[in-house]
């Protein structure tokens, strides 16, 4: 299934590039992130919990940076499964834009090709995108505070 949600930052785009750089701040602003390690250049070993509905998981991913234009897009893939709750696997192919807004800041596009199984891929593709929707919202808001903080 494909998600995409967009949103603005209030700091030019080459201020959000660098945040996004720091794969460490960025996870820090994503919810339900417990850890991040890398393990080599632009390759990370993830772990993160999420609730969708009644059902919630653990998930282990490895992620690694696909490919990147500075200044205007990042794109990572992920594969992991779930190591604690609901029995699921997860796999993505992202993808982050960025683009000067209108009237200042930063247009973030945000783009997904996402496959769930198990438990999880069985509550539909309705549930997987609400959720979506509500963890790129608190991204977003976090994200805004953080960069605020650091300007």
């Amino acid at each position: 299934m494909q998600i995409q949600e967009t949103f603005t930052v209030a700091a030019p785009p080459e201020t959000v590039w660098t945040f996004f750089e720091d794969v460490q701040r960025v996870a820090r602003c994503v919810p339900g992130v417990q850890t991040i390690d890398v393990l080599g250049p632009d390759r990370y070993r993830v772990v993160a919990s999420h609730k969708v509905g009644f059902i919630s998981a653990t998930f282990e991913l490895t992620t690694a940076v696909a490919a990147k234009e500075p200044g205007k897009f990042m794109e990572f893939t992920s594969v992991g499964k779930s190591v604690k709750g609901a029995v699921g696997d997860l796999r993505s192919r992202d993808r982050v834009d960025f683009e000067p807004a209108p009237g200042g800041g930063t247009r973030v596009r945000l783009t997904s090709e996402v496959a769930v199984g198990g438990m999880l891929g069985a509550l539909g593709h309705k549930a997987i995108i609400g959720k979506s929707r509500e963890i790129t919202e608190k991204f977003a808001e976090s994200l805004r505070a953080a960069i605020s903080a650091s300007a």
